[in-house]
């Protein structure tokens, strides 16, 4: 039977081997298992590898270890971290691109955190350093704790399925283009009083200054009006993004694979709307470059229309169409029923429109 640290170095290179293999492209597998079959099963690979690292690190805890107790953790660690990655193995676009890389980084995170703990012993025995005080006997106890957390946080909020994944990001998303929002509101209203406040209470300024930049230089009027379009643009964006997530990313899809293709677009989109919003609010800093000003503008409303696009071709499914509209006739009255899609189409053509407003302003 191998000694101890033979485990050890077996169970490191589990996790080397491992990580390799999740980083290699995902091939096709036929008659894949069910979603919620593969989703708990891997949640249950999680839940071992908490209970075995847990075992391991009192094993060979540095102020008392005992070696032939972490033969057997050592054993079933490289055992279920080669079944992680093997279960990793199995996804691919038929879940969804979105709920597979939110896997395969939870799977990569596990794999490296329990990989960096195993080093860590390796090292202790290596060195000998086998005090109960000090940095490196006590790193074990902060690694230990870092699987832990990961595992925690995986089994918490793993999503159940790419539409829920879907979601997860653009709500993530959404929290940054509503602070977008408020930061152009506020360099308005700072504007405003900007306008009424007296010298003295403009001398109290926020440090910036100190720095070479001032976030309330006083705006022209021309740059003034610029910066209230935009804000109009960008409330409209961001209600366009909010009705994503409500209206599209709450549907109960009849089959696994539907809308897959089209769901798999909208992060792309959402983080693309969110770069392309914060380079606008950003060009809105007095003093103004009208071409930079501009060419944002242009990035922004090419972003729009990408979205557009895909969203029209999602909009297109009758099953998905068919879904929003049940849940437009359950919540609203038989006054007001009307087909949810005309409101996304009515966004848009606003956007546009607005964004053609300011385009007409900088060009005067």
């Amino acid at each position: 039977m191998a000694d101890p640290a033979s485990h050890l170095q077996i169970a490191h290179y589990a996790c080397i081997a491992a990580l390799q293999s999740i980083q290699d492209p995902l091939q096709t597998v036929k008659d894949p298992p069910e979603l919620q079959i593969l989703r708990t099963d891997f949640l249950s690979l999680l839940s071992f590898i908490y209970a075995t690292t847990t075992k391991l690190s009192l094993a060979l805890k540095p102020s008392s270890p005992t070696p032939s107790a972490s033969i057997s953790p050592l054993k079933d660690l490289s055992e279920k971290i080669a079944a992680l990655s093997h279960c990793v193995r199995f996804l691919g676009p038929h879940y969804g691109s979105t709920f597979t890389r939110e896997v395969t980084s939870a799977a990569t995170m596990v794999i490296t955190s329990v990989k960096s703990l195993l080093q860590t012993f390796l090292d202790n025995d290596q060195s000998k350093k086998i005090n109960s005080t000090g940095k490196v006997a006590d790193e074990y106890l902060v690694r230990t704790g870092t699987v832990h957390e990961i595992i925690d946080h995986t089994r918490s909020t793993l999503s159940n399925n790419n539409v829920m994944a879907v979601r997860k990001v653009l709500d993530l998303n959404h929290v940054s283009l509503d602070d977008g929002l408020q930061e152009i509101d506020a360099i308005i209203s700072d504007q405003n009083f900007s306008n009424e406040a007296s010298p003295d209470a403009l001398e109290d300024n926020d440090g910036w200054a100190e720095l070479g930049v001032d976030s309330k230089t006083p705006m022209s009027p021309e740059e003034l009006a610029r910066a209230k379009k935009a804000y109009t643009l960008l409330r409209m964006s961001t209600l366009l993004h909010k009705r994503i997530i409500k209206d599209v990313l709450t549907i109960s899809p009849g089959s696994p694979s539907l809308f897959i293709r089209e769901f798999d677009s909208l992060p792309q989109h959402s983080s693309s709307l969110v770069a392309a919003s914060d380079e606008l609010i950003a060009s809105l800093y007095s003093p103004q470059n009208s071409s930079e000003l501009s060419a944002d503008l242009n990035a922004f409303t090419q972003v729009i229309d990408d979205l557009r696009s895909s969203l029209g071709d999602l909009l297109q499914e009758p099953t998905l169409a068919d879904q929003m509209q049940a849940m437009h006739l359950q919540s609203s009255s038989t006054r007001t029923q009307k087909d949810p899609r005309r409101w996304f189409h009515t966004c848009f053509a606003q956007i546009q429109k607005t964004a053609n407003d300011l385009k007409s302003i900088l060009n005067e």
